[in-house]
């Protein structure tokens, strides 16, 4: 399978990269980092040649998104999959969050989300089928808390996800979504216990744990679409 994954030159994309071409899966590593992502890539590619390219860029930007899924079809041919782990955060409450903090935080998450798609949609459709698959937060499903700004942006890539889906399906065009609880994004792959733990109770999930998520629902029959997983530490409260 050949992947376009975005948010790769850090947490779950980065995981997700490094999962996918250990199973024999070729990536498309899209991210703003261009020598992290170029890094990744030799190092990728050094235990499986052929199998990464760097494709540096912004979501956020229509231009960089054209350019990414360009660049898969040159180095592979096709490509059979989108993962979108592209996203920021805004911790600061609504009233307090700066404009500029704002229209980044959707640029990102919502904007960003809907033009990689877009990008990629016309090739999945002309090949037949293929794979949309975002990654998004808890706070998407549950909306009853803040971050306010978290809240809006994950209902709303819930909300084109949920839509998408019945627009493609004649297509043969699968779109799923993951929902993500709580997540050690910046620890290792796969962390001490005491990391995930607080007080006896799993609290956070690796990254490992995600990515493995991802390939499941990738790699179902031609078909079949796991609309969403909600994949949440036992520990959570909510």
């Amino acid at each position: 399978m050949d992947i376009l994954i975005t948010g790769s030159s850090s947490g779950i994309g980065e995981t997700t990269a490094c999962q996918a071409v250990a199973a024999g899966h070729r990536v498309v590593l899209m991210a703003r980092r261009a020598a992290r992502l170029q890094a990744l890539a030799e190092e990728l590619n050094g235990k499986k040649p052929g199998h990464a390219v760097a494709a540096p860029g912004d979501v956020g930007q229509r231009a960089d998104c054209e350019r990414a899924v360009k660049a898969g079809l040159e180095a592979f041919g096709d490509l059979d999959a989108l993962v979108n782990a592209a996203g920021t955060w805004v911790e600061a409450p609504f009233a307090e969050a700066g404009y500029e903090e704002i229209e980044r935080f959707v640029r990102t998450d919502i904007t960003g989300a809907l033009q990689i798609s877009r990008a990629i949609l016309p090739h999945l459709r002309q090949r037949g089928g293929g794979r949309i698959l975002h990654l998004n937060g808890l706070q998407g499903l549950f909306r009853q808390r803040p971050p306010v700004l978290y809240a809006a942006v994950e209902s709303a890539v819930r909300g084109f996800c949920e839509s998408l889906r019945w627009e493609v399906a004649d297509q043969g065009v699968h779109v799923g979504l993951i929902t993500l609880g709580s997540v050690a994004n910046a620890e290792p792959d796969s962390p001490a216990p005491a990391v995930l733990l607080h007080q006896g109770r799993r609290q956070r999930l690796s990254r490992g744990e995600v990515a493995e998520a991802v390939l499941f629902m990738l790699s179902r029959p031609f078909g079949v679409n796991v609309d969403e997983m909600v994949l949440t530490p036992l520990g959570q409260h909510w």
